[in-house]
């Protein structure tokens, strides 16, 4: 029996330690790591990248020495004749006779050496392909971004949700222990039952909160862990508190130095129109190396095998050279009825299509960053106002807890103090949310995030 015991404990513990292994701790910051690595888009993003880098490879090789083989091979079930007086081969006069035209079995082969000699179009393409390999380097960037952003408003949603279920559960607690005594008091005749009334009509709401909370945790938690690309049914935990990381930001320095403009030209939303300004360029360039003349040569090789057997293997094939050539192609384009001369135009228009967007790109940025910077500023100060009226209103409701023990008011006015609480409290994580989502989009103004 205690082996049974001994070995039941063994696998109990065994299972809790796996269970414990399987849950893992994630600092912001590690979070956001853990994404960038297993996020779909972001491993998309760098297969995106291979993909232009084996583009680049590719426009390379077109320059390359190029080789080519060839075979043909014929069998002549019935093999064509050609048909001539018996008398050329010594027969009698009048008669005719059936001269095959062909071998039964022959077979050609050929080897084709070409290589590209003067082609406007190929450095061109060359460098036009590695300006696509860094745009996808910039939308890899870009995508990035997107996911680190997602990633951190999930983690401060939960952290919100957790600090709020906190609060909502040391007042419920200071509560219950507030209807406990007023329980005792009714008994005694002091107080009306409406009072006990009044307090467990609070107290229930209260816990429906409390209930309310605790599926928001685990549904901001969901969230977090699908914007992580992390397994929903594995459980997390934050490392990271919401108060340091508000402390951490330092507003009150950060608000006093933001200035008035930036520089735009770090920012990926700029850079990634500027490529794309710059390979419409290079598309432009292209077509117009397209009527320049291009040279190349080529170097070829080949021979005929033949013979009457069945197989052109066997014995008394005949083997011949079938000529070894080395020339040069010099292509002249003259005329195309302005087929040319129209896509030049419609390039030219996707240029300047490109430069107003690049502008627009520019104002929008600038407006972006001043946007931003209003934001965290009139975010901070509500959260400051928001601080102190949360705190005020803790204050009002602890003296009204006193005052009501002591019967100095009534129960309505405790619920109202608890009201009062509950609504600061609503707004001042509100509040913090909507300043830490405005940082973001000022540290992406600023190409900091």
């Amino acid at each position: 029996m205690k082996r049974i015991l001994f070995i039941l404990s063994i696998v109990f513990c065994g299972g809790l330690a796996a269970q414990s292994d399987s849950v893992k701790s994630f600092s912001l910051d590690q979070a956001v790591a853990y994404a960038l690595t297993n996020h779909s888009n972001s491993k998309n993003a760098t297969l995106d990248i291979q993909k232009g880098k084996a583009f680049v490879m590719e426009n390379i090789a077109m320059g390359l020495p190029q080789i080519n083989g060839n075979i043909d091979y014929l069998y002549y079930i019935a093999p064509a004749v050609f048909v001539a007086p018996a008398s050329f081969a010594g027969g009698p006069p009048g008669q005719f006779i059936s001269i095959p035209v062909s071998p039964l079995n022959s077979m050609s082969m050929s080897a084709t050496a070409s290589m590209s000699v003067v082609n406007g179009q190929y450095f061109i393409g060359i460098a036009a392909a590695k300006a696509y390999g860094n745009l996808l380097t910039q939308q890899k960037e870009k995508t990035d971004i997107g996911v680190k952003e997602e990633v951190v408003k999930a983690y401060y949603l939960v952290l919100i949700a957790q600090e709020s279920k906190k609060v909502v559960d040391s007042t419920l607690k200071v509560l219950e222990q507030t209807v406990a005594q007023t329980e005792e008091i009714f008994k005694e005749g002091l107080i009306e039952e409406l009072d006990v009334k009044q307090l467990k009509l609070t107290q229930s709401q209260i816990k429906d909160l409390s209930v309310q909370l605790e599926n928001n945790i685990a549904l901001t938690l969901y969230a977090l862990k699908f914007q992580m690309a992390y397994p929903l049914d594995q459980e997390i935990i934050l490392t990271d508190k919401l108060e340091p990381l508000i402390a951490n930001a330092n507003y009150d320095n950060l608000v006093d130095s933001l200035q008035d403009s930036i520089d735009i030209t770090s920012n990926i939303d700029y850079r990634l129109i500027d490529q794309k300004l710059n390979l419409d360029k290079y598309q432009y360039k292209l077509q117009r190396a397209s009527a320049y003349p291009s040279l190349s040569t080529f170097f070829q090789v080949g021979g005929n095998f033949f013979n009457n057997d069945r197989w052109i293997f066997l014995d008394g094939t005949t083997a011949t050279l079938n000529g070894v050539i080395w020339g040069f192609n010099l292509k002249v384009p003259i005329f195309s009825s302005w087929n040319r001369v129209s896509k030049l135009k419609q390039l030219k228009i996707e240029i300047q299509k490109t430069e107003n967007t690049k502008l627009m790109v520019q104002d929008g940025l600038e407006l972006g960053y001043k946007s931003a910077k209003i934001s965290v500023k009139n975010n901070y100060g509500k959260l400051r106002t928001a601080k102190e009226n949360f705190e005020l209103a803790g204050e009002i409701r602890r003296v009204n807890t006193i005052k009501y023990k002591e019967g100095l008011i009534s129960s309505l006015n405790l619920t109202q103090a608890e009201s009062q609480y509950f609504d600061a409290q609503q707004k001042y994580f509100q509040t913090i949310y909507e300043l830490l989502v405005s940082k973001i989009a000022l540290d992406k103004s600023m190409n900091k995030f």
